[in-house]
């Protein structure tokens, strides 16, 4: 039988006292563990209960600054659009106020233009009327008077030296009188020469309108330019007539509309004849002829009152070319009108035809397409209306300026 071991030895106080201590501290070291590890708990609890209410007050705020700056945008659209229409108002104002000061000076011009015809022509009547009272026999006696009179200064030229002023006044005013009555004795040879070519260029000039009257009807007749006119606008009032619902919609008077559209061709195209009749190939031809032996006088007239004369009337024929000059560029403005006017009926005929053929998912596409068309083709009327407004303002009169 083994041997027990010897019992512990008793406690001293001391020892108990410490025991016990050390047991108190353990059991403190628990608690303060077991508060710590609460306290964590509840600290974390605490902090993720505190992220959740930060991340949806970041949310609430994100989304405020979002409908914030979304109102901004909407409210800088509106003031960007608003500036925009103001920018578009000042280019229109600008743009009429440019217009006015061009018309204005144009106007200005034309004035100063008539001024100076209207004394060019007084200064043409004046030389005129002094050459038809220019008389020969008063020139002679002037110069007949200034040879006494310098015969007698030569002869008492210590008393009389002054007659020869006298006589020198006298000398130039019979050659101005002398040469006035000759340049009128060479116009009337001049006129007496071209009378019988004058009288039948006139007679042939009369008949010209009747001749003109009576192929005026064939040659409109068989322009193709109104035939291609009428032969689109037929179908095009066909197809508006057969068309759908939303051709009806878009043009409600489709008879008035297509033939308010062929007079206004039609128009163009009279208007731009009768401007080029005005000023036929043959008559620029004739004019440049004219111009160019008249130019070649001028360089080979020795007389200055003569070579004046003919330089003023070289600078009326520049003037007549010019004006014939301007009616062909109003001729041809019109023409670029009528041929415009025209392709935007081809579009609009396109457009037509395209609604027919449109099923009723593309018919509104269709529709959307032809009402700006319809739209364009108001623009082109108005500028068509403008053009005619333009040419009838600024056409040229047609008086012939005279050039002889």
């Amino acid at each position: 039988m083994a041997p027990q071991p010897p019992p512990p030895p008793p406690e001293l106080p001391l020892q108990k006292h410490l025991r016990r201590m050390l047991e108190a501290l353990a059991e403190g070291q628990k608690r303060h563990a077991h508060w710590k590890e609460t306290w964590e708990r509840q600290h974390a609890e605490e902090m993720e209960r505190w992220a959740e209410r930060h991340a949806e007050a970041v949310e609430k705020g994100a989304e405020r600054w979002a409908q914030g700056v979304e109102r901004w945008a909407e409210r800088h659209a509106e003031g960007v659009e608003r500036w925009a229409k103001g920018v578009e108002k000042w280019a229109e104002y600008v743009g009429s106020l440019g217009e006015h000061l061009e018309k204005k000076e144009r106007r200005k011009w034309e004035r100063r233009m008539a001024r100076e015809q209207l004394k060019e022509q007084r200064r043409a009547l004046k030389r005129q009327r002094e050459l038809e009272e220019a008389n020969p026999l008063m020139g002679w006696v002037f110069a007949l008077a200034a040879l006494v009179m310098a015969g007698m200064a030569v002869l008492n030229v210590h008393t009389l030296w002054w007659l020869i002023f006298v006589a020198l006044g006298m000398g130039a005013s019979a050659a101005g009188i002398l040469g006035r009555a000759r340049q009128h004795q060479l116009q009337e040879r001049q006129k007496q020469g071209l009378g019988a070519g004058e009288e039948a260029r006139e007679e042939a000039r009369e008949e010209a309108p009747e001749r003109t009257a009576g192929a005026e009807a064939p040659r409109q007749a068989e322009d193709p330019r109104t035939a291609r006119v009428d032969s689109l606008c037929d179908k095009l009032l066909a197809e508006l007539r057969a068309g759908p619902g939303v051709l009806r919609e878009v043009v409600h008077q489709p008879e008035q509309t297509v033939e308010g559209l062929r007079k206004s061709c039609h128009e163009l195209a009279r208007r731009e004849r009768e401007l080029r009749a005005l000023s036929p190939p043959e008559e620029e031809r004739r004019l440049e002829e004219e111009r160019t032996r008249l130019a070649a006088r001028v360089e080979s007239e020795r007389d200055a009152v003569v070579k004046e004369r003919l330089e003023s009337a070289l600078r009326l024929l520049d003037e007549q070319r010019k004006q014939r000059a301007e009616l062909a560029t109003a001729a041809s403005r019109l023409e670029a009108e009528h041929m415009r006017l025209f392709y935007t009926l081809e579009n609009l005929y396109t457009q037509v035809l395209r609604v027919r053929s449109a099923d009723a998912a593309g018919a509104d596409v269709a529709g959307a397409g032809l009402r700006r068309s319809v739209e364009q083709l108001g623009l082109e009327m108005d500028a068509v209306a403008e053009a005619l407004e333009e040419v009838h303002r600024d056409a040229p009169p047609r008086t012939r300026v005279p050039t002889r």
